[in-house]
């Protein structure tokens, strides 16, 4: 599979979690996320404030012209730096419900689905075990990226990786709720998504943009839910 199949579960996904017999599965998550979203841009505002009047302090005085440009500069990039950032926090924190939408998904899609955990601790726990895996995963790679961004030269290509590792991490971070409800391990996901790389990253950059829209992105959630669960179901032929 290819660029435009991960791209084509995407949009496939922005159908599914539209259905009706969906909506009880998609307005909590997509609620959590918004608390999430808007708390965490409050605070956002707040420090890029003290962060402006702390850098244009910085600026001598022939260069005081640049305060203009500085500050709105620091606020659209700090806005879509932090919207993204929130939307991932939004999805560590609502995975417990988002794997009952993506049984609900695959049950509406594919006729077939696993049982949802007999309590929900018992699903939340588990969720957050799985997180905690991820977040293993997750953090050493973003390290790398971090310090690519801080090397001279190396670091103009540095948008296009961090478009790249963005797309990595939520494609295996929307395509395992599926692997999880089955208890399969977490390395499955990962192996799955690297015999397919293309059509991961096809669905990964249109995640990533999603996630990056400022108080629509907790819309999308369900829909990159919804999304990567088709895409799993697929991959597996």
């Amino acid at each position: 599979m290819g660029l435009t199949d991960g791209i084509r579960a995407f949009l496939d996904g922005g159908r599914a979690a539209r259905a009706p017999g969906l909506a009880r599965y998609t307005w909590l998550p997509a609620l959590v996320s918004l608390i999430v979203i808007v708390t965490g841009l409050t605070l956002a505002f707040g420090w890029l404030s003290d962060l402006s009047v702390w850098l244009t302090g910085l600026l001598p005085g022939w260069l005081g012209f640049l305060s203009a440009v500085l500050t709105p500069l620091l606020y659209v990039l700090g806005v879509l730096l932090g919207a993204w950032l929130l939307g991932l926090l939004a999805v560590l924190i609502s995975s417990p419900f988002l794997g009952d939408l993506s049984i609900a998904v695959e049950r509406a899609e594919f006729a077939s689905a696993p049982e949802q955990p007999p309590s929900f601790w018992q699903g939340a726990l588990g969720a957050l075990g799985r997180e905690l895996r991820k977040m293993a995963y997750y953090l050493p790679r973003l390290l790398v990226v971090f310090v690519i961004t801080l090397i001279p030269v190396i670091n103009l290509a540095a948008p296009l990786v961090w478009l790249l590792f963005g797309s990595w991490i939520l494609a295996i971070q929307f395509c395992d709720y599926p692997s999880e409800n089955r208890g399969r391990p977490f390395r499955e996901t990962v192996t799955l998504l690297e015999r397919h790389r293309a059509a991961a990253l096809g669905y990964g950059a249109c995640a990533t943009l999603a996630l990056s829209i400022p108080l629509v992105n907790f819309l999308l959630i369900p829909v990159a839910v919804a999304g990567g669960t088709i895409l799993w179901r697929r991959l597996q032929g």
